[in-house]
């Protein structure tokens, strides 16, 4: 199977609570002008949502999403699971879920779970993935129970279960010993807390540097930037210009920061800039150090081991990406932590860094 593609930053942070019902409601009405893909699975997450208005526009939207454009996603293996199990299970069109049956990344409890309605031809679908079918011999059961099968597909379902000995019970062999895998980064990220927006002529203060604020054009911006509400400054941060999601990245607002992050618009060199800016919070680098896409970058990884804001756990765990030059330079580097220097100090002494 392959892996789902990485979450946008902004649904993350909506997944993980805190964010403010009119936002929620604006996201779930498709008012956030994110791509396609990220859009869908927001919306398969607000459908859960506690208010019942969010809820119901989540599922409009759902409801409403174009079938031709939703088609082609259904059929990625990078869609996430929760897409694929709603769109089978609540759209009605045939060839959407033909599509989301045919894709492996569909969870086998989904299709268990609506083994017993589905069609004679979508059944098909399932029956001739033997694949599918031996992982999971409790789908096997379930499909079995359809009373639209065909006798071929009866047949079929019979001969895998007498070639397979599916429902013979046989010992189990003992499992191998597995060690858990050590967590890329330990330290959880902190609930969202929505802090006090700052007043207009705060505003540049807080969000640009003592530099940037000789610079006309960019208090210009931060001052423009001051005057809007949290949903105006999302809007910008997800399609606004490069100039207001360089300032909109340090907004005290963790939901506008991480708002950039999952822009549409955002460039690999935009995010290689950020991951060695002083003055972002530490959930942003975190995001950045968590994202593989990202993380493929050298540059990016180098800049998030050198930047002492970088959450110590994410900085550890990329001293050993580093090429030997660079572990030698953040061993002598007092402005990095102390863990993070100590390590790189124990990859040059042990001869990794040469």
């Amino acid at each position: 199977m392959t892996d789902a593609r990485p979450t946008n930053p902004l649904v993350e942070q909506f997944r993980r609570g805190g964010v403010a019902r009119d936002l929620r409601l604006m996201a779930a009405q498709g008012l956030l002008p994110l791509k396609p893909e990220d859009l869908l699975e927001l919306w398969t997450d607000l459908v859960g949502d506690r208010e019942e208005s969010v809820r119901a526009a989540a599922e409009k939207s759902l409801l409403a999403f174009p079938a031709g454009e939703l088609a082609p996603i259904l059929k990625s293996r990078e869609t996430p699971p929760g897409v694929l199990s709603w769109a089978v299970t609540y759209r009605p069109e045939h060839e959407l879920r033909e599509a989301a049956l045919q894709n492996t990344s569909l969870p086998d409890e989904t299709i268990e779970a609506l083994a017993l309605t589905r069609t004679q031809a979508l059944c098909e679908l399932v029956v001739i993935n033997q694949q599918r079918l031996l992982r999971r011999t409790s789908l096997l059961v379930a499909l079995e129970s359809n009373a639209g099968l065909s006798n071929d597909q009866k047949r079929r379902l019979r001969e895998l279960r007498e070639s397979f000995r599916i429902g013979v019970e046989e010992p189990a062999p003992p499992a191998p010993p597995t060690a858990p895998a050590p967590p890329v980064d330990a330290e959880p990220e902190p609930p969202l807390v929505e802090e006090p927006p700052a007043s207009e002529g705060e505003y540049p203060d807080r969000v640009l540097s003592p530099e940037e604020k000789q610079e006309p054009a960019k208090l210009s911006v931060a001052m423009e930037l001051a005057r809007d509400n949290t949903a105006q400054k999302i809007i910008k941060a997800l399609q606004g210009t490069r100039e207001q999601r360089a300032i909109l990245i340090r907004d005290p607002n963790r939901l506008v920061a991480t708002a950039v992050l999952g822009s549409p618009k955002i460039t690999e060199a935009e995010i290689e800039s950020i991951s060695g800016m002083k003055n972002v919070s530490d959930e942003i680098l975190r995001k950045i150090g968590r994202h593989r896409e990202w993380t493929k970058r050298y540059s990016v990884i180098n800049n998030l081991v050198r930047n002492p804001r970088t959450p110590i756990g994410i900085a550890l765990s990329m001293v050993p990406r580093l090429n030997p030059r660079d572990v030698k330079g953040v061993a002598v580097d007092r402005n990095v932590p102390e863990p993070v220097r100590k390590q790189a100090q124990k990859f040059v002494k042990g001869g990794q860094a040469r």
